[in-house]
């Protein structure tokens, strides 16, 4: 079972070991998690602009590959067997295998996917798919494959990162491309060059400013991109990160900033992004995929030293790495870690829906992956 040890009251975590092979079976069922009382800062209201109703989501939009391509199904979570998902698009699996990505909008109403272009080309293309039911309309626009995808809290931008190598070296020049979800135009929002990695990871409150993540040779660093300009925000670490998450007024950035060899090799971190003042999780294990429970000022981490994590006899070496809350904070998608029957050694992995009334696998396929909440 597994709670969000993350308020007083709750069961702190105890320490789970680092290392992650060999990892035996999970045995056990999760638990409820307890609802807190929504906490927002004082000018939310101001800037609410199109956010889901809560009450209007229980759906889940993901990916299964069969037949040569990547079906993207919508099915409602609370439903005990995937068999009721509805297909809305597919897109051909490419030459070198590679499958789809994507996200849904914080409005629950859209999603943007990024398939591989044309054999040869090094880019994807991102392909807008309104919902519940609309026409595919793509973007005039080549992103990264793997590149994030970043979204207003009014779903009429997106943003997503397209890099090219600058010299010799690893280091890259990276254009963030905002676009128009209502046209599908796109646009260069910010130019960063002499990078590792320019990623954007979300949009303030009112909209008004696009953070970016930036790597370099100093470390990582948060960027505000406003009207065209850029604004150093915060010096997150003075090495790298990753899993950076949001919070949804924009207030809060969690990460994890990758510490290397150690005891602690990943360390969940929380930035207040007015101040720029960081917190550390208070964890000696590692920790990975922070979260945000709806109505919560306080990210949760998964990970072996994780505040969402295994109880009530389940191996200590098993652990979770949620992906997302429901809307109303009623169900978790969470991918959980066990043993490996292969001889590889890695970790299983299954992306599973978890409420206080059941448990299920996100689709029968294990290859599903998961792109968000959707509308009914």
């Amino acid at each position: 079972m597994f709670v969000p040890g993350v308020r007083s009251g709750f069961h702190v975590p105890h320490l789970l070991p680092r290392v992650l092979l060999g990892i035996t079976a999970v045995t056990a069922t999760l638990a409820a998690w307890a609802i807190f009382a929504p906490s927002h800062i004082s000018n939310e209201a101001q800037y609410a602009g199109r956010a889901v109703q809560p009450s209007a989501v229980h759906s889940v939009a993901y990916t299964v590959a069969s037949g040569g391509m990547d079906h993207i199904y919508i099915r409602r979570a609370d439903a005990d067997s995937p068999q009721s998902a509805r297909e809305v698009a597919r897109f051909p699996i490419s030459f070198n295998n590679l499958h789809v990505q994507g996200s849904a909008a914080p409005t629950a109403d859209r999603l943007a996917i990024l398939s591989a272009s044309a054999a040869g080309s090094a880019y994807a293309r991102m392909t807008l798919i309104p919902l519940p039911a609309g026409a595919l309309q793509d973007v005039e626009a080549e992103f990264d494959y793997l590149s994030r995808i970043a979204w207003s809290r009014d779903g009429l931008h997106a943003a997503g990162a397209r890099s090219a190598r600058s010299d010799d070296s690893a280091r890259n020049h990276v254009d963030v491309i905002e676009v128009d979800a209502r046209t599908g135009a796109a646009t260069v929002a910010a130019q960063f060059d002499n990078v590792f990695t320019a990623a954007p990871v979300g949009y303030s409150l009112d909209g008004a400013r696009l953070f970016v993540a930036v790597i370099d040779q100093s470390g990582s660093t948060l960027w505000a991109v406003r009207d065209g300009r850029l604004q150093k925000q915060a010096m997150l670490s003075p090495g790298r990160t990753r899993d950076w998450s949001l919070s949804p007024d924009g207030s809060r950035l969690a990460y994890v900033d990758v510490l290397g060899a150690g005891q602690r090799s990943y360390a969940g971190r929380t930035l207040m992004v007015a101040t720029g003042a960081i917190t550390d999780s208070n964890s000696t294990g590692n920790q990975l995929g922070p979260v945000w429970e709806p109505g919560s000022q306080i990210p949760v981490f998964g990970g072996p030293g994780g505040s969402v994590e295994f109880t009530a006899g389940t191996p200590d070496s098993a652990y979770i790495v949620p992906a997302s809350w429901s809307p109303d904070g009623s169900t978790l998608v969470a991918t959980i870690y066990s043993a490996s029957s292969d001889r590889t050694g890695s970790p299983k992995e299954a992306v599973e829906l978890v409420s206080p009334q059941h448990r299920v696998p996100l689709a029968e396929d294990d290859s599903a992956r998961f792109l968000g909440w959707v509308v009914d």
